[in-house]
């Protein structure tokens, strides 16, 4: 993971943005954005910053990659985004860079969740034999 991380760091550094740059929620999942009757509120903000709007676009793709998100969901977002971050050239860095982060955040908690070992394991695995398919499940 350490190696990952490095080199899509290094990488990142390269990238040339496609959106200007500007806040971004930097964990910009449909559970941390709660709807009430003055509108959305974004809520688990530990993580919000000024970077590549692009960050939180990556996060919504690997939904639908990782997570499950259905496809009509996802063509849902990016119709109203009007655009689909998958066509920008930078988007394996950052997806990387993404599960990379993924991982080590399911690492700090396998040592006391069997659950969490497991899925550790999983997300490794997959990052190991390069295959963007598996599925990664909360634990």
């Amino acid at each position: 993971l350490r190696g990952r991380r490095d080199g899509f760091a290094e990488a990142a550094a390269t990238l040339t943005p496609y959106l200007p740059v500007g806040p971004i929620h930097g964990d910009a999942l449909p559970r941390n954005v709660h709807v009430g009757p003055d509108g959305p509120v974004l809520v688990d903000l530990e993580t919000f910053s000024a970077d590549f709007r692009e960050h939180d676009l990556v996060v919504m793709a690997l939904s639908l990659d990782r997570y499950g998100l259905p496809a009509e969901a996802y063509d849902t977002f990016t119709a109203a985004y009007g655009w689909d971050v998958r066509e920008w050239p930078g988007t394996p860095v950052l997806r990387g860079a993404r599960e990379t982060a993924s991982c080590a955040w399911v690492a700090q908690h396998a040592p006391a969740n069997p659950k969490a070992l497991d899925e550790f394991r999983r997300r490794v695995a997959s990052l190991r034999e390069d295959d963007p398919e598996v599925r990664w499940h909360p634990f």
